[in-house]
């Protein structure tokens, strides 16, 4: 059995090999939009490498909303020989790996931004996840476009803007964010936001994202709620995340950098049940 939990970025495949090892390799995101040839070759050498053909797999990720998304998502893992189980979203796996059977609110901050109310068994009530052009709100992307705004309107040190002209390797920052992995780009500009965390304008950066996530993906859920977090963002700015929360009148729950863990423990205790 493989599980596989996918965002914007990466995806982290768990597995027991031919030995009943225990396996987790990191690879490639898989969204349904963006299955390149690239990551097709790169998906296609894992499962050799690791003779992985003719299992069950259970694929949990960004983007996989629809059926259409679900039946791209389902096409390309069939022509590996995988035995696709179950396609669904990353926040319905975020879910189960905090809640199991129980019911609460769950958010991801990751690359992109998702919240959802969980009755033990189906996802009630989705907020957010508009994606990077019109949400995400509290995402490593909308992060990052908020540093880039702060370093057009000259708010920044120059130490900061020196990180990140570095970071862009001193070309022009408008032409690489509007290039192909252009999102992705952005949302890598967090590492550069968690070093300087402590600046002012840096600190006010983090504040208003999260907030702007409290708002717009937890009020619908209705203040007082215990929210669990999956994701990098919320991981590593978790710190800063807690506190706007309680701003904001949330409480904060359980954080984990990825739910697959979890995941892959809860659908093997299920299988042998």
């Amino acid at each position: 059995m493989i599980a596989v939990e996918s965002g914007g970025t990466k995806s982290t495949w768990v597995f027991h090999n031919v030995f009943q090892e225990k396996k987790i390799i990191s690879t490639v995101g898989l969204h349904p939009q963006e299955l390149t040839d690239e990551k097709r070759r790169i998906i296609s050498d894992l499962i050799e490498e690791h003779q992985l053909k003719g299992n069950a797999i259970y694929f949990f990720g960004a983007g996989c909303e629809s059926q259409e998304a679900k039946s791209k998502i389902k096409t390309f893992l069939a022509q590996f020989s995988l035995n696709v189980k179950q396609v669904e979203t990353d926040i319905y796996a975020a879910c189960i790996a905090h809640l199991g059977n129980t019911k609460g609110a769950v958010g991801i901050l990751g690359t992109g931004a998702v919240a959802a109310y969980f009755d033990g068994q189906k996802i009630t009530k989705q907020t957010s996840g508009l994606g990077y052009l019109i949400g995400d709100e509290g995402s490593g992307f909308d992060i990052g476009k908020r540093l880039l705004q702060a370093y057009f309107r000259n708010e920044l040190t120059t130490e900061i803007r020196e990180e990140i002209e570095n970071y862009f390797n001193h070309q022009s920052i408008l032409h690489r964010i509007h290039e192909s992995d252009g999102r992705m780009f952005i949302a890598g500009l967090t590492e550069i936001v968690y070093k300087f965390k402590e600046n002012k304008v840096v600190s006010e950066i983090i504040k208003s994202a999260f907030l702007d996530f409290c708002t717009i993906a937890l009020l619908p859920f209705g203040t007082q709620q215990k929210v669990h977090f999956i994701g990098s963002i919320a991981f590593y700015f978790n710190q800063e995340l807690s506190k706007a929360l309680q701003e904001a009148g949330f409480r904060m729950g359980r954080t984990e950098k990825e739910a697959i863990h979890r995941l892959f423990s809860f659908l093997s205790d299920k299988i042998l049940s």
